[in-house]
């Protein structure tokens, strides 16, 4: 019997086109908006926050179940502290799960950000290095011309190979940090590994404008949910400073006022770290800022250059060769340039939700935020 089912499969194999189990890539056209509403879609760690938000009503209903009226006893009663913190906590921690959520959602929405300009500069770079190969093909074929007429040494012959093969490598290394850049947002997004999303939005460089930099981080350390959530418990732990019996033991007051000064400790803390993050994240913006002036007067001079061998090569002056090093030049111009531009959007995005940033620094690449998994499509 397991011979002829043996025998059935094969023949079933044989019948099966060979093309019917590959998938062609798709090439869908992909603002960068449209590539943050997919990421939002497809992003398990935003669903689950949506259902927790939903898990912790329950139980903060359930808590207020427990208390059918206002507590009107003196502090004491066991039953009552109990109840009555149990129902704080929960009121809590339900509100927390809201915040959550618009974390979670800022979270991905910024990873999603930055994996599409991942792919944009890891296609500029494979431009640049296919430019950078055309100018090492020429070198090399004027070195080859040049040794065999006896202008050059060998020695110099072998240096233009070398060039090529580094030349060659480097892209070949571009295309495979394209396909890790691809993969990585395709994952985010819900498409398959394979596909080829066209990104239709490039990268707009406008400097981060900011009146006054301290009031700035101060509104907007204010609106982090981490900070939010150390003062909201810091007023917690000011309630159950008066309940001495709230865990179901006597708790000594002296132990309940250092929880409450611990509690201010940890949101001073809080507070503190997310204020250094934005200041550095805005004068790390600043600093790009002045990078990408001189990188752009770079690639005006590598236009110019080009223009003027263009001609140059027209009426004979030139040869080609000096065009392909002018417009390899011209390439990494602009990728660098692509390069800073990419950075600084980032940098001026984290600015404003600097807690997103924060968590996707803690997370590595982000991956773990995302909650993007499997290869179906979003």
């Amino acid at each position: 019997m397991g011979r002829i089912l043996t025998v059935l499969i094969l023949i079933a194999s044989l019948l099966v086109p060979p093309f019917a189990w590959a998938k062609e890539p798709a090439t869908p056209e992909l603002t960068l908006n449209q590539a943050i509403a997919m990421a939002l879609e497809h992003s398990e760690a935003v669903k689950k926050a949506e259902k927790e938000i939903d898990r912790t009503y329950e139980l903060r209903e359930e808590s207020a179940d427990q208390l059918d009226y206002v507590p009107t006893a003196p502090p004491g009663n066991k039953y009552v502290e109990m109840a009555w913190a149990n129902l704080l906590a929960a009121d809590l921690t339900w509100r927390m799960s809201k915040k959550n959520l618009t974390a979670e959602q800022d979270e991905v929405a910024l990873d999603a950000c930055k994996k599409y300009w991942d792919v944009l500069k890891a296609q500029e770079k494979v431009r640049a290095a296919e430019e950078g190969l055309k100018k090492a093909d020429w070198e090399l074929r004027r070195a080859r011309a040049n040794f065999q007429v006896g202008m050059i040494p060998q020695a110099a012959l072998v240096a233009a190979e070398a060039q090529m093969a580094q030349a060659k490598a480097a892209l070949e290394a571009a295309k495979n940090d394209l396909d890790n850049a691809y993969a990585s947002f395709n994952r985010l997004v819900g498409l398959w590994p394979q596909d080829r999303p066209v990104l239709v939005d490039g990268v707009n460089f406008n400097p981060l404008q900011v009146s006054d930099v301290e009031t700035e981080v101060g509104r907007i350390v204010d609106e982090s949910p981490t900070v939010w959530l150390a003062k909201e418990n810091v007023t917690l732990k000011k309630y159950l400073e008066d309940f001495m019996f709230y865990t179901g033991e006597y708790r000594p007051y002296e132990a309940r006022k250092i929880e409450v000064e611990q509690a201010e400790l940890d949101a001073a803390s809080a507070k503190k770290m997310l204020e250094e993050v934005t200041r550095s994240l805005y004068y790390n913006a600043k600093s790009l800022e002045e990078s990408y002036q001189a990188l752009q007067e770079g690639v005006k001079t590598a236009e110019e250059n080009l223009r003027v061998t263009k001609v140059k090569y027209d009426v004979g002056m030139a040869t080609r060769a000096e065009v392909a090093a002018a417009e390899a030049a011209l390439a990494e111009a602009k990728q660098k340039a692509l390069e800073i531009a990419c950075q600084h959007a980032y940098l001026k995005l984290a600015f404003e939700k600097p807690w997103a940033y924060v968590s996707l620094a803690v997370a590595g690449s982000g991956a773990g935020g995302s909650g993007a998994s499997g290869n179906t499509r979003g």
